[in-house]
């Protein structure tokens, strides 16, 4: 079965938005984009359908893109957009959200898809293209799986990657740092993928990580899915917060498969 790009949909702005950033990473392999919008009955279908289609309708004009594809169905909202995630073979997933008030609900629906990552949008397109890739990693070998999905946007995109870190004390956690930094420049070497690595204070590590995000203005930040909430809710500083509104969040699950296999195919 056909990839696909996976767009749950509500018909707010940041659903829109959610859109266009799906289509570019749709464009280049050509990917369609299923734009799936969930009702809580089956009478309801008919008539939604109608006005997704509609929307489906002005962004095949727009991006002279005809692979917008509307979809209603009826169910529970989280299990509804799982099961059809799996069903139509989506590669990733495009999500508007509407700020911190709506994380765990974003939580909820990102933690089930363990081979599916989330990309989270509030805010519109700034530039089109993923060409700055900003990656925090810590010592955990499971966010390995970030840098294969790095090489993927390379693939679209050919970007610039960021690896930002910690400072760390402890002896043992700055040898695994620097043992997946290393993993970085082999997998990265073979793309000739150009990347830099920098390290920041622990303390106030999230209000430090966007400060320097600020200063490099990447287009997109990769979280593993269990630090994303943690990174976010500790920003203090009104300006990170803001500016977490305007940078795109790719959440990657922990995939076994992919730290033992050390990639996949596009």
């Amino acid at each position: 079965m056909e990839k696909c790009i996976l767009v749950p949909f509500d018909f707010s702005n940041e659903a829109n938005y959610a859109l266009d950033h799906a289509f570019q990473l749709a464009r280049i392999p050509q990917y369609p984009i299923h734009m799936l919008f969930v009702v809580d009955k089956e009478s309801k279908i008919a008539d939604w359908q109608e006005e997704l289609q509609k929307i489906a309708d002005e962004y095949a004009k727009k991006y002279n893109y005809p692979k917008f594809i509307a979809v209603v169905k009826a169910g529970n909202l989280f299990k509804t957009i799982y099961n059809y995630g799996v069903e139509s073979n989506a590669y990733v997933a495009v999500m508007g959200t509407h700020g911190l008030k709506t994380i765990n609900r974003a939580m909820k629906v990102i933690k089930g898809f363990v081979k599916i990552p989330f990309i989270l949008v509030q805010r519109p397109l700034n530039y089109g293209d993923y060409d700055k890739i900003c990656v925090p990693i810590d010592g955990n070998k499971k966010s390995r799986a970030k840098f294969l999905w790095v090489k993927y946007l390379n693939h679209l995109f050919e970007s610039k990657v960021y690896i930002v870190y910690p400072e760390e004390k402890d002896s043992m956690e700055r040898e695994n740092i620097n043992r997946n930094i290393l993993f970085a420049t082999s997998i990265f070497a073979d793309d000739g993928i150009d990347f830099e690595a920098k390290s920041l204070p622990k303390e106030n590590y999230a209000d430090n990580l966007y400060d320097y995000m600020a200063e490099i203005q990447p287009d997109i930040v990769l979280f593993m899915t269990d630090k994303y909430k943690e990174h976010i809710t500790k920003l203090k500083r009104p300006r990170n917060i803001e500016l977490y509104k305007k940078i795109p969040i790719m959440c990657v699950n922990p995939r076994t498969d992919i730290v033992k296999l050390g990639g996949f195919s596009y």
